[in-house]
Formats: structure tokens, sequence, C-alpha cells
């Protein structure tokens, strides 16, 4: 799975005054290259000549006057490094054709840029400082070209994974199809529900539909080689991940 020659470049971040990453975002992109941290102290002009693939990583909120919205009671901090880094790097990696991967905050940010929105506050989805554990549902299934997740047909896969955040799509971007969900929990408020699956049940007599609606999880690009995902797959062992993000880097 290792490719020693290529080179993964993930933001850099600011912790207790030193200019680093998180352990476990290092050792979990290690398995696919090279990681270089990218930090705004770099020449950053040209600096996808140098780098393979670009992680997005989590962290805090995406500011939210860039999906026209004003900014809410329920708006966490915005981190202006990572908001620079956003405009300088992910515009010169699409015009490449480069792989993005995007976790978190990231896949937050890569549907803001193209064309998306946030929902700005949703309930159930914090989980405090237990970043391993694993105990939101995530409903999976191929996109419509068939090329990612290795799921048969329209058949929906269940993974528990540690999804851990208060903000979520709303409109999707364009070019993005959503590929994986959540239950959105009774007490959510979202201006902007999914419906993830569409069932048929028979209801006195008559056939009903009765649509499950969610939070988006999984998102790939249909025209651009992009993943991204609300949970945080660096943190535990989740094979779908790796599959996923393996196939975009080829």
């Amino acid at each position: 799975m290792k490719n020693k020659n290529k080179v993964i470049g993930i933001y850099a971040d600011t912790f207790n005054g030193k200019v680093g990453q998180t352990y476990a975002y290092m050792q979990f992109f290690s398995q696919f290259g090279y990681v270089r941290m990218i930090s705004t102290s770099d020449k950053l002009d040209n600096i996808v000549n140098e780098i393979d693939a670009l992680v997005v990583p989590g962290g805090a909120d995406v500011d939210s006057p860039l999906y026209n919205s004003v900014p809410g009671v329920m708006d966490g901090r915005t981190n202006q490094h990572y908001e620079y880094l956003d405009k300088v790097l992910i515009q010169q990696f699409v015009n490449a054709g480069k792989p993005i991967i995007g976790i978190c905050r990231g896949m937050q940010r890569l549907n803001v840029f193209f064309g998306g929105t946030l929902e700005q506050h949703i309930t159930g989805h914090q989980q405090g400082e237990n970043r391993v554990r694993t105990d939101q549902t995530v409903y999976l299934r191929n996109n419509s070209s068939g090329l990612f997740g290795g799921i048969d047909g329209n058949t929906l896969k269940e993974i528990e994974v540690n999804s851990m955040h208060h903000q979520c799509v709303g409109v999707v971007g364009n070019g993005f199809e959503v590929i994986g969900y959540s239950d959105l929990f009774v007490g959510h408020y979202i201006e902007e529900p999914h419906v993830y699956n569409r069932e048929i049940q028979p209801k006195g007599g008559k056939k009903t539909v009765i649509d499950r609606y969610g939070v988006p999880e999984v998102m790939v690009h249909t025209s651009l080689p992009i993943v991204a995902f609300q949970y945080h797959p660096e943190e535990f062992n989740c094979p779908y991940a790796v599959s996923l993000i393996s196939e975009i880097l080829e």
C-alpha cells in the first residue's frame, strides 16, 4: 500500500507554541507515503509541484461568511492558519487534478469551496475527549459510478465510526456525491435534511414511502480525485477509509 515516493501534505497546526500535527494523523497517513507538514511559513505558491496529495484535516469551525451565512450563537472558534492554507492550497490541487482528502472540518471546508453550505449547529455528534470510541453508525453505498467503497449495487453497508462534530454539510457542493450517512437523531435541527434511504412499506393496504434522513459522513467528487470524511478514520481502525483513500491516491 505504501508508496515511499509519494508525498502526502497535511496542514500543520500550533500546539503549545510549537508547529506540528497530531500523532494520529501522522501515523495514519504514513501508511500511504511520506508525510510532510505544510505551514503558513512555507513557500506556498507552487507547493503543489512538490506534493502528491493534500490532507485538509479537522479542527476549528469554518468561518461562516465563507458560505454566505451570518455568525451564529453556536459558532465556535476559527483557525486563521487553516483558513489561509485553505485559500492558497485547495485551488492549487484542484487545478492540478491531484488528490485531496478532507477530514471533519476538512470535509466541511471542501464542501464550501465547491459552493455548498454548512449546518451551523447540530446535536448528538459530540463525544468529548474519547476520540477512539465508535458509537455512531454510518450507512454506506457505492457512488453512482460504482467506483468507490467496494459495496455491491445500492446495498447499504453499516460501519461504526467516531463522528464528533457540531457542524455538518448542508447543501452539497458542486460535483460531490454523498455515499455515507449517519442517522439524523430526534432533536436535531437541520435546514437541509438529506434522504439517505427511501423505503416502501405497506400501510393499510397501501404502499407508503418512508424516508430516512441523515447527516453526510462520506463524500466523493464525481470528476476529481477528492474524498472526504466527517468522522475521524485516523483515530481508529477503519479499513473502509483506508480502501477509499488508497483508491483516490492511485
